[in-house]
């Protein structure tokens, strides 16, 4: 465990970095001095440069003392490999560029972080990748004045050669700074990839062999100097090709290998930018490197701008799809929900306007049937109390019970009917044959005439639940309207169940007066009466067809006048869960 932590405190460490930087800086140095232009003692470009600001915009600006050592000794190396000893002149002259190099990091780093930092990477937009150019022409611009001043202050004079001196260092700490900075900000950036694919790997396997020709080619001696000329031109096509096609990594790759191959075919005196004079040579590779490299990476982030912008635009207009999608649903849903609640409320509203009115008609009918058998029993009273003759009284006394027994029988409708209304069903299971057997036996003692036992045919495999109370109720109402309705000496009444398939289907029929075609659309309304014969309540059929629905069923009727009647019932069983 402690071998472990101290691993990673090794790390983490700043010295650590120090020490990878000072390492990093010194092979780019040499890397520099190995495309030193030896007659003139120019570079066309210092690979240091670009190294020093990648890596302290990556590390962070305690590495500067990395950067200070490492120029330190390569400068030392470098003029001591061009003969220039170590004077207080030379000590000088080192130590001031390897302060200019440091500063120039440094202020390179400050405006990066001022201005790109909030704003993501160099390559992520165009304007990102202008604003970094110009970073790099104001941070080369130090580094180059002071190390031109450093340089002539060793000669121990300014000549007019600072110039031109001036101009070359210039360009070539910016040359330096824009290809190898991009090279290792790109491959060190971990938003932007290139997804290798067949195809991918087979364009690429193209342009390398295209761009390998082109580069041995300018290497040969063997073409005329037009054709020769040419190829600076000839490659360009094949950079926007990799701009175009490829990710910003191979992009800066790929500058950073025809920069370094130009400078090296150049240096050896056969590439397309040898001149008579050494110094326009250099100026021209420079010019040529520094103009390819600035247009290949600025055109590949417009390109990867672009296809970013085609992303987010996709992938707002699925958002956006989906967004459309999503409330339109939500949409649907609501119009369904306030559909079902306007449903709702037309049932509910239809509902209540058949209660007012039946309530209305409650009220009206109740009063009148209610007062009527008083009434008539009033009217009676005073009859019999001005009567003496005995069968008169008797009379008066049967025409009394008859209006006690017709408002208690419109009572017991009324509780019924109310009971219906108010009470849920309590499924039991139901034994038809009692329940037609305890029906006659009750209107054996509310009716004058009982009718022999009724035609009971009766098919039922399995068990029939339902509410026993409300049952009670429609045979009861349907049997006493079978007896009331028809002749007693010939009333016959048949009686059809049939259990089968979850529900009980009920027919029961008589051979009474009938009820003509007229009414046998109203019959089952509250208080309608078809004849004034035996005239009761009007409440019975309308009791039937609320309790039935009650209970979840049906109710029909068939009938012809002298003929009889048939109710017809379907009900569902419902046996408790």
């Amino acid at each position: 465990m402690i071998k472990i932590n101290a691993a990673k405190a090794l790390v983490g460490s700043n010295d650590l970095k120090i020490v990878i930087v000072i390492v990093c800086y010194l092979l780019a140095a040499q890397l520099g001095l190995w495309l030193l232009f030896p007659s003139i003692g120019n570079y066309a470009l210092w690979p240091p440069a670009g190294v020093a600001l990648a890596l302290i915009i990556l590390l962070g600006h305690q590495i500067w003392p990395a950067i200070l050592i490492g120029s330190l000794i390569t400068y030392t190396f470098a003029f001591s490999k061009l003969g220039i000893p170590l004077t207080p002149n030379s000590v000088i002259a080192i130590t001031g560029i390897s302060i200019a190099n440091v500063f120039e990091a440094l202020v390179g780093y400050r405006l990066y972080n001022m201005f790109l930092t909030k704003d993501g990477s160099p390559f992520e937009k165009t304007s990102n990748s202008f604003i970094f150019l110009a970073i790099i022409l104001f941070s080369a611009l130090i580094g180059s004045v002071i190390f031109t001043l450093s340089t002539q202050s060793l000669l121990g004079k300014i000549t007019v050669f600072s110039k031109n001196q001036f101009i070359l260092n210039y360009l070539a700490e910016i040359t330096g700074l824009w290809v190898f900075t991009n090279l290792i900000l790109s491959w060190s950036n971990t938003k932007t990839h290139w997804k290798l694919t067949w195809w991918s790997a087979l364009e690429a396997l193209v342009f390398t062999s295209i761009i390998g020709v082109i580069l041995l080619k300018m290497n040969s001696h063997d073409l005329s100097v037009s054709i020769e000329r040419s190829f600076p031109f000839i490659i360009i096509p094949f950079l926007l090709w990799v701009a175009f096609r490829s990710s910003i990594q191979a992009t800066t790759l790929v500058v950073s290998t025809i920069a370094l191959f130009s400078i090296y075919i150049t240096i050896q005196g056969s590439s397309p930018f040898v001149l008579d004079n050494a110094q326009d040579s250099l100026l021209l590779l420079q010019l040529f490197i520094l103009v390819i490299a600035i247009t290949v990476v600025i055109l590949s982030s417009a390109v990867h701008e672009r296809l970013d912008a085609k992303k987010q635009l996709e992938l707002f207009n699925e958002n956006l799809e989906e967004a459309v999608d999503k409330r339109t649903e939500d949409l649907n849903n609501e119009i369904k929900a306030r559909e079902k609640t306007e449903q709702k409320i037309r049932v509910s509203n239809n509902e209540l306007r058949k209660t007012n009115e039946e309530l209305d008609n409650f009220v009206y009918k109740v009063s009148h049937d209610l007062r009527a058998p008083i009434s008539s029993i009033l009217g009676l009273v005073n009859i019999a109390k001005s009567d003496s003759l005995t069968k008169n009284t008797l009379t008066c006394i049967q025409q009394i019970e008859k209006s006690a027994i017709t408002q208690d029988n419109f009572i017991k409708d009324i509780i019924e009917l109310t009971k219906n209304a108010r009470v849920k069903p309590k499924p039991e299971k139901i034994n038809f044959e009692q329940l037609i057997q305890e029906t006659f036996d009750y209107l054996k003692y509310s009716t004058n005439s009982i009718p022999s036992k009724p035609k009971v045919n009766l098919h039922q495999d399995k068990v029939f639940y339902s509410d026993p109370s409300r049952m009670k109720v429609i045979f009861n109402n349907i049997i006493s309207n079978s007896i009331k309705y028809s002749d007693p000496s010939k009333t016959k009444i048949d009686i059809d169940i049939e259990v089968v398939n979850g529900h009980a289907k009920i027919n029961i029929g008589d051979n009474g007066n009938g009820i003509d075609k007229k009414y046998q659309t109203d019959v089952f309304k509250m208080f309608f009466r078809a004849t004034d014969k035996n005239a009761g309540s009007g409440l019975g059929l309308y009791i039937v067809k609320e309790t039935v629905q009650k209970l979840k069923g049906d109710v029909f009727l068939e009938s012809e006048l002298n003929k009889g009647t048939t109710l017809r019932m379907r009900l569902p069983n419902m046996k408790p869960a």
